[in-house]
């Protein structure tokens, strides 16, 4: 592997009610496809067979890497963590298995924003999607300093890209409030991001997505843990901001 490789795309992957290596494949066919080459994909695999570790066998024209992580907590901080541990890229890409890049030049300019050395993470525009064809709903991302408490104005992980060097770690006690939380270790560390307007990513639409099967008891449960984690940076605006977000999870 070369020690200087430039960009690892990080996707954590498991079975996902059976369509997990499908809609693997169309992310890892789009990738084969950039325009831009200097960089591996690195496949970290909990699903139940063998589907997505022969999937990632069979591409020959770019560096794929299957990480059987079957002994990891099952849930999508401890995977993309597998996944970002084992990267030897300067940037590490978060690419959730369901979502695909928009375009054969996304890697480029996802990688070219980092040429400037003050950049230190980025997230994107994104379009959605439910048949994998039709593209819906632009989003442009923005950051706001209460993200952690679940109002998600960035979008999915798939947006986002960040210097491997110093990167935080998702926080694996988190299911539905995993991405927020690490947007906002994230401005912690570095600052604000450096925003992308262009949708350089699809996030897909469907009913096996975790979020379709969060309970208000996990919800509430989290938002809890999040206030107790960040109550050194809270204001008063920030507490009355959390307690709405708590109440409404008992209407």
């Amino acid at each position: 592997m070369d020690s200087f490789l430039r960009l690892s795309v990080c996707i954590p992957a498991y079975s996902m009610g059976g369509m997990g290596a499908q809609y693997l494949k169309t992310s890892l066919d789009i990738l084969g496809q950039q325009e831009f080459r200097d960089f591996e994909v690195v496949v970290a695999d909990q699903s139940d067979d063998n589907s997505i570790a022969e999937l990632c066998l069979s591409y020959e024209n770019m560096s794929v890497r299957h990480l059987d992580t079957r002994h990891l907590k099952r849930q999508g901080s401890a995977n993309t963590n597998a996944a970002i541990e084992a990267a030897q890229g300067e940037i590490i890409k978060v690419l959730f298995q369901d979502d695909f890049l928009n375009g054969n030049d996304a890697l480029t300019k996802i990688a070219g924003a980092f040429d400037d050395p003050e950049v230190h993470w980025i997230v994107t525009g994104s379009e959605h999607t439910r048949d994998g064809q039709t593209l819906i709903r632009p989003f442009v991302p923005h950051f706001h300093s209460r993200i952690q408490f679940g109002k998600n104005t960035i979008s999915s992980p798939s947006v986002l890209a960040l210097r491997r060097a110093h990167a935080p770690k998702f926080d694996e006690v988190l299911i539905w409030l995993m991405d927020v939380d690490y947007y906002k270790q994230c401005s912690l560390c570095f600052g604000l991001p450096k925003v992308l307007l262009e949708p350089l990513v699809v996030n897909r639409q469907h009913s096996g997505q975790v979020s379709a099967s969060v309970s208000r008891a996990l919800v509430r449960r989290e938002l809890r843990y999040v206030r107790q984690k960040y109550a050194a940076h809270m204001s008063w605006g920030d507490w009355w901001h959390y307690i709405g977000r708590l109440r409404r999870t008992f209407l």
